[in-house]
């Protein structure tokens, strides 16, 4: 597993990048094992749900969560 702080802003998105959590299942690319990300950010929405085909995004009082998985490589 990989913590990473990012600390960046995103103009188009008006969304403040904090950090990021990367870690693999298995072996990544032989259809079983998947890479994986958790990252935290902060925005100016109270609420907002979103469910992904590859994971889910998740808003509650300007605290943004997002979860997403990768089977064909690993994520960046």
């Amino acid at each position: 597993m990989r913590v990473r702080w990012i600390g960046t802003y995103d103009p188009p998105n008006r969304l403040i990048r904090l950090i990021r959590c990367l870690w693999t299942h298995g072996t990544v690319g032989d259809g079983k094992g998947y890479s994986a990300k958790f990252t935290i950010g902060l925005r100016p929405r109270l609420f907002m749900w979103r469910r992904e085909s590859d994971g889910w995004l998740l808003t509650l009082f300007g605290l943004r969560l997002h979860h997403k998985k990768a089977w064909g490589g690993i994520i960046c």
